[in-house]
């Protein structure tokens, strides 16, 4: 019997599948102002995902931002409509010992399992839920000065600025983005902010954003940074509404500190942004050049360190890869304590 050899699926032809050309998004601020701060922080933290010893900052900066975003959200009545047009706490603001002592007692119920006291404010109401939602992601004070100067400035804030303010603001945590030829741009705005008319004209309308630091400590390089971001942002908005922003704003809370809440908003607290149509337009061919090398890095699996004076001492001394590296200090690297 003769057996057949033939191959059944000789004849069929299988074409070849294309590698699809995935775009990543980039984040002007978690991708490439972190990778323009420190490419080996970015590539360690953002890249191979290390969960980094302490997240000082990260607490810091998100917690001011996030309760803050529920001030507004107070004012306008989208938690509560009874609170529609009022401060929280009616602009109120408790001492410091008061803020203590309450966390202390909140320390003891959690331990002891009991009942957990009620927040004496709205302000610290609001932040102890942020503070639990940033706990399940493994973002916590190191300190309780931290926690208290949080609140402090938080209440300082709403205080002060509360009442002209909030009730300007358009939106919040407002999404832009844009589609680019190999990569996708996006950012998040602090706060659409109507200008003194109230015309609701998105070419009266102001960007703000919030940071956590004092405009004085702030870093040359980080500062430019800074600049950088809110023109991004203003082309983005540009895309998006077909227009530019009136303004670009940085306010810098860390200036309204002190023992008593300023009177008045302090010189350096607010700094506007120069937003012409050449800084935007160099500022974007920086994000394209950046994205770039952020490519080449992740091909080379190579991060190298930051160069020093390009990064601030402060953001060098609570990083975990500091022990062998040669940026802190001016470039002289960490004075090993051992052997």
């Amino acid at each position: 019997m003769a057996i057949n050899k033939r191959k059944p699926f000789q004849a069929v032809s299988i074409p070849s599948l294309n590698t699809p050309n995935i775009k990543r998004r980039y984040s002007v601020t978690q991708d490439i102002v972190s990778f323009r701060r420190c490419p080996r922080q970015y590539g360690t933290f953002n890249v191979h995902k290390y969960a980094p010893a302490y997240q000082t900052q990260a607490y810091f900066g998100t917690i001011l931002h996030q309760v803050l975003d529920r001030c507004h959200t107070h004012f306008h009545g989208k938690i509560e409509p009874s609170t529609k047009g009022s401060l929280p706490d009616n602009g109120n603001i408790i001492s410091d010992q008061e803020i203590e002592e309450y966390f202390d007692d909140l320390k003891q119920a959690e331990g002891a399992k009991t009942t957990t006291p009620t927040p004496p404010s709205e302000i610290i109401q609001y932040f102890i839920e942020v503070e639990n939602g940033l706990k399940s992601q493994g973002i916590r004070a190191i300190t309780q000065d931290m926690r208290v100067k949080a609140v402090r400035l938080l209440q300082y804030f709403n205080a002060l600025e509360g009442l002209t303010l909030y009730p300007r603001v358009k939106d919040t945590e407002h999404r832009l983005q844009a589609d680019r030829t190999n990569h996708i741009l996006h950012g998040v705005v602090d706060l659409l902010v109507d200008s003194e008319n109230l015309q609701a004209n998105p070419a009266d309308c102001e960007m703000w954003d919030y940071k956590g630091s004092s405009l004085l400590d702030v870093n040359p390089k980080d500062l430019v940074n800074y600049e950088f971001q809110m023109r991004v942002y203003a082309k983005l908005y540009e895309l998006k509404h077909g227009v530019l922003p009136k303004k670009a704003i940085l306010y810098f809370l860390n200036e309204l500190d002190g023992s008593t809440c300023p009177s008045q908003r302090p010189k350096n607290a607010l700094l506007e942004v120069s937003i012409t149509p050449h800084e935007i337009d160099d500022a974007v061919n920086e994000f394209a050049q950046t994205v770039l090398q952020i490519e080449q890095a992740r091909l080379n699996d190579q991060w190298n360190p930051a160069t020093s004076g390009n990064i601030s001492e402060k953001d060098c001394d609570i990083c975990d890869l500091r022990w062998d590296c040669k940026t802190p200090n001016n470039g002289k690297g960490v004075q090993l304590r051992y052997p």
